[in-house]
């Protein structure tokens, strides 16, 4: 990994990024020409309206899908020299997701929801059962361990969330959306445990969002529209 004058390390890396999209006989060029660096311990949201690209960029970082040309460094790796089966390892040892929609499994309690990532990882039980416990007091649902998603508010859900995302230790979290299906008092709280958990664990987040509320707490805010990077908007007039 690049190492800055200050000592931190370049964690993820766009080069040059483009990605195309074939819609029947229409070409979507979803991402143009996309140049970033984040580094270690940021938080860092990609901000645009829908259909700017911020969702498509955080794809091709968190491995979940390859540009169609450029080139994407995660943790000093070239992504694009990993096949398929080594790509889902590497992302399972290193990326943590957060969805708008949570992507809980509804048959599944709290606690086994935040084991599953440790399942395919194959973590010895004890292990899995102890880390799961922590990860879930650590965002302060030690007493919901055994309760399914649909006991739980969706506040509750999303932190389910946040610790299944932590409870891999990954290097980053990349986070789509994730206010979008809670109210203002509830997503400030998960906002807050996020930021906290950027402080204390050194955990890099990556946003994509257009919600006021997470670019006010960004570190840095990378500005797209249209599939590229355009400067900071301007303020709008008080109404």
């Amino acid at each position: 990994m690049t190492q800055h004058g200050d000592g931190s390390s370049c964690l993820l890396r766009a080069e040059n990024v483009c990605k195309t999209y074939q819609l029947g006989e229409t070409t979507v060029q979803a991402l143009q020409n996309i140049d970033l660096e984040v580094r270690e311990g940021e938080f860092l949201a990609l901000a645009g309206s829908s259909g700017s690209g911020k969702t498509t960029l955080l794809n091709l970082f968190g491995c979940l899908d390859r540009p169609t040309s450029g080139r994407i460094f995660v943790a000093g790796t070239d992504v694009a020299e990993l096949d398929s089966d080594a790509l889902a390892s590497f992302r399972a040892a290193t990326i943590g997701f957060i969805f708008q929609t949570f992507n809980l499994f509804p048959v599944l309690s709290a606690r086994e929801n935040v084991e599953y990532p440790m399942l395919l990882n194959k973590t010895p039980a004890a292990e899995r059962e102890n880390r799961a416990k922590e990860a879930l007091e650590r965002v302060g649902l030690a007493r919901f361990l055994d309760h399914r998603p649909d006991q739980l508010s969706g506040g509750q859900r999303q932190r389910v969330a946040i610790a299944r995302a932590l409870v891999k230790r990954p290097k980053i979290i990349f986070a789509d959306e994730p206010t979008a299906n809670l109210d203002k008092k509830t997503a400030i709280e998960v906002l807050t445990l996020m930021r906290e958990l950027n402080t204390s664990e050194k955990v890099t987040f990556v946003f994509s969002t257009h919600d006021s509320m997470i670019l006010s707490l960004a570190s840095r805010i990378f500005h797209m529209s249209d599939g590229r990077q355009v400067p900071a908007p301007e303020a709008p007039h008080a109404h």
